[in-house]
């Protein structure tokens, strides 16, 4: 799926290749793990790559499609990962949403944003969830900007935030390419 933002920016959203693409998944994760609590450790233990990478098989075969990297017409640019909750199966989950720096502050987070309520509505999921670092104050901004509601920190690690959004009727009309 291809879609242009306002500003001109064409984004190509395509099903991630793990076999051609995991060092891609591995860099970019490392990095957001950088930028959102300074320390990339997880994945840079020696087995971290592995985990991380079939933590990513694993949610693809759950929910076919719910992987993708960001193309501009050349290079990979950006990733989404989603997946259902299982507690709660009307509500979509972001694990990982990113952009490479040169990508960011210039409209393309709202395509990524839109593609993945669209992903979820087609699944019937009524509501989004995601978690944010405290310390990423940037990303916090960006999803408050966006209709994204901070519902408190999450139990299980409370130096997280959990945000949620609506979809459908609920939601405004900008947070989905069907407007």
């Amino acid at each position: 799926m291809v879609i242009e933002n306002a500003l001109g920016a064409r984004l190509n959203f395509r099903p991630v290749n793990l076999n051609q693409d995991s060092n891609v998944c591995v860099g970019f994760y490392e990095d957001m793990l950088l930028c959102a609590f300074g320390c990339a450790q997880q994945i840079q233990d020696p087995d971290g790559k592995q985990r991380y990478l079939q933590s990513l098989r694993e949610k693809e075969a759950e929910v076919p499609g719910s992987i993708v990297h960001v193309w501009d017409e050349t290079h990979i640019v950006g990733q989404i990962e989603m997946s259902l909750l299982k507690a709660e199966p009307a509500v979509g989950y972001i694990h990982f949403f990113y952009l490479t720096p040169e990508w960011r502050s210039r409209g393309a987070g709202k395509l990524l944003l839109a593609y993945a309520t669209d992903f979820f509505a087609e699944l019937g999921c009524e509501r989004m969830k995601l978690s944010v670092s405290e310390t990423n104050k940037r990303a916090a901004r960006f999803y408050g900007h966006h209709g994204w509601i901070d519902i408190g920190p999450r139990q299980d690690r409370p130096e997280l935030r959990l945000m949620e959004k609506p979809i459908g009727s609920a939601q405004t009309a900008e947070g989905s390419l069907q407007s």
